[in-house]
């Protein structure tokens, strides 16, 4: 039997919804720029990643990236927001 931690449990969910909604265009640790026009995530606040999530799931943001966040809810970003933070602690520096 395995027993997660909330945090665990959140950091889990938000690693899936990321591969399954996000790396193809933000790369696997959200380091590219997305469609070649959005910054790379790891480079934007929490706020930032949560604020822009909600706003082109909602309409107010149009681009090209609107359909694949259409169907998150506001656990969801969230959830994304934890996971794209914990990327920024374990990405490599460069030298």
């Amino acid at each position: 039997m395995m027993i997660f931690s909330i945090p665990t449990q959140a950091a889990t969910d938000g690693e899936h919804i990321y591969k399954q909604t996000c790396s193809s265009c933000h790369g696997r640790l959200a380091d590219r720029k997305g469609l070649d026009k959005a910054p790379p995530l790891i480079s934007l606040s929490r706020d930032e990643i949560v604020d822009g999530l909600t706003a082109r799931r909602d309409g107010k943001i149009v681009g090209r990236g609107n359909k694949a966040k259409a169907h998150l809810t506001d656990d969801d970003i969230q959830k994304l927001a934890d996971h794209i933070e914990n990327l920024k602690l374990t990405k490599p520096k460069a030298p």
